[in-house]
């Protein structure tokens, strides 16, 4: 495709020392990260266009002063900071859009978190029906918003669910493959997920969504972070980067947000309200909150405490989830011991406070109810450990092994009820007394206190005994600054800022709090219909 720059990728790939095939990333098996640009501004006015183009006031604020030497600069008339799963459907996108645009990558290569995730949503799809799978879009978007407790915009879900189908069609044509299989995703609530080929996007999306970005002639400079967004009378007007040419100047008459959001950045998930004591970043540290960063500079409406994460407990001694290889693990996996079910969960102060079988309601809403918690615990005993945990020779290994060599001090075995509370200086009186009537409740066959279900209420009375200190395992967040149905960043005032656009996680508002995966494949399918949308309505912008 034509490109407006000053440089090409041709003229310039010897000079930065990387082929045209190095630039564009083919090795795409590899779990990278798509963050990219932590963005800032230069002059304070802030213009919005109206409906017909015109210019009107908008909240967008004055952001930091620009670079005072600049090394390189580049003309383009989109830029599209990120490059994976929404930063590749972006870029095709505006590829066969005829759109004058340059994707940067912060890493050597494409494709980021979306290299970790297993299919994509889609109702009524071709391949659907022709198995009878038929879903309408008023019984998906109802489940969603009753599950979200109604704090969602209907119209992003109508959105989503009406073009789900044709971007599974759109994908086909751009060379995704799917190995056929849709269902709920491990028991959600309808078969809406399309289980990429292998059941890894690495294989099924991104390595193809790579080739078709290298056959359109996509310009991609890799190695290159953007880190300031420039605007010109309260409108977007490109973005400073660094990479191996020094400071890079990238003058855009539009800008689109993929970095991939923050689930890389122990600093914001702190600020999102969560313990980091003991955090484990499933997804690539490259998802570092840099979009984020660069639109809340320039006066985005801050989303960070409304948007949802998909995490888990996890118990630090056990060895990390590897959910693409052993995600069913019953020691570490997705329901695992820390997952909880048959044991019980305290606070720092001995007390329940939440029954212990939200999994069964939706996989990721285990962990809202104890985030502010100092500490939070599991507790089990051999009977519970040895009938649903560690129930094959390879599990009670794993387990055995990492109780021998915890040194994490995060996973004790004791002889009795009082001495779980001396590991971790807990009050024994408290400890025991919730026990007690733990028991009570297990013995009566009714868990009257917090209603879990009586299959699961099994009482902890068969030494030895267990007690764990809960981490998180964060493989990502959804959502950092609003935006519009169109893409469009908000600023303060809720008006979109100008040529500024975020997709994926850096701009997901599909979900408010809670991320509902029992929905499957949603947050890959906003991936693919976010970038779409983006780069189509970038195009009419333009």
């Amino acid at each position: 495709m034509e490109k407006k720059t000053t440089l090409s990728i041709d003229s310039e790939a010897d000079e930065r020392g990387l082929s045209r095939r190095a630039f564009l990333g083919l090795s795409a098996t590899a779990a990278v990260a798509a963050g990219v640009g932590l963005t800032a501004c230069a002059p304070k006015g802030s213009a919005e266009s109206g409906a017909d183009g015109s210019k009107t006031d908008s909240g967008a604020s004055q952001g930091p002063v620009a670079p005072s030497k600049i090394d390189a600069t580049y003309d383009t008339d989109l830029l599209i900071i990120g490059g994976g799963g929404s930063g590749l459907a972006c870029a095709v996108q505006a590829s066969l859009n005829k759109t004058k645009f340059i994707v940067l990558e912060k890493n050597t290569m494409l494709g980021g978190n979306a290299n970790f995730v297993e299919g994509m949503f889609a109702i009524n799809s071709k391949a659907a029906l022709e198995k009878g799978i038929e879903i309408t879009t008023a019984k998906i978007v109802e489940d969603k918003l009753v599950r979200g407790q109604h704090r969602q915009n209907a119209a992003f879900w109508i959105d989503l669910c009406e073009k789900s189908a044709g971007n599974i069609e759109w994908c086909l044509e751009q060379g995704v493959l799917y190995n056929g299989v849709i269902d709920n995703y491990h028991g959600g609530l309808h078969p809406t997920f399309h289980w990429f080929k292998d059941g890894k996007s690495s294989v099924g999306y991104v390595k193809p969504m790579i080739k078709r970005v290298e056959d359109l002639g996509v310009e991609v400079h890799f190695e290159t972070a953007a880190f300031q967004l420039i605007m010109k009378d309260g409108v977007i007007a490109g973005a400073y980067a660094k990479s191996k040419q020094g400071t890079v100047q990238y003058n855009a008459k539009a800008v689109v947000l993929a970095t991939g959001g923050f689930g890389g950045n122990p600093e914001l998930i702190a600020k999102q309200g969560w313990n980091t004591e003991h955090l484990f970043c499933v997804g690539s540290e490259n998802a570092a909150g840099d979009a984020y960063k660069m639109a809340t500079e320039i006066g985005a409406k801050d989303f960070m405490q409304e948007s949802s994460q998909s995490i888990l407990y996890m118990i630090p001694a056990l060895p990390k989830i590897d959910f693409h290889k052993d995600a069913l693990n019953p020691v570490n996996g997705y329901f695992g011991i820390a997952a909880g079910g048959p044991v019980l969960w305290v606070n720092e102060n001995c007390e329940r406070f939440t029954r212990e079988n939200l999994t069964e309601d939706n996989l990721v809403l285990q962990c809202i109810p104890g985030r502010d918690n100092k500490a939070n615990y599991t507790i089990f005993d051999q009977k519970i450990l040895d009938t649903f945990f560690t129930t094959t020779a390879d599990a009670k290994k794993m387990f055995d092994d990492a109780l021998a060599n915890d040194k994490t001090g995060t996973l004790v075995k004791a002889n009795s009820i009082a001495e779980l509370a001396k590991a971790f200086e807990l009050d024994e009186k408290a400890f025991k007394a919730t026990v007690d009537r733990y028991n009570e409740l297990c013995k009566s066959g009714a868990d009257v206190d917090l209603g879990k279900t009586a299959e699961k209420m099994i009482a902890i009375e068969n030494g030895p005994y267990y007690i764990a200190k809960m981490g998180y395992s964060f493989f990502f967040e959804t959502g950092g600054v609003a935006t519009d149905k169109e893409r469009r960043v908000l600023d303060n005032d809720k008006k979109p800022i100008p040529g500024l656009y975020a997709i994926g996680n850096d701009g997901n508002m599909n979900y408010r709090h809670v991320y509902t995966i029992n929905m499957p494949g949603t947050a890959m399918g906003n991936q693919v219909n976010s970038g779409r949308e983006a780069a189509n309505h970038a195009a009419d912008y333009l």
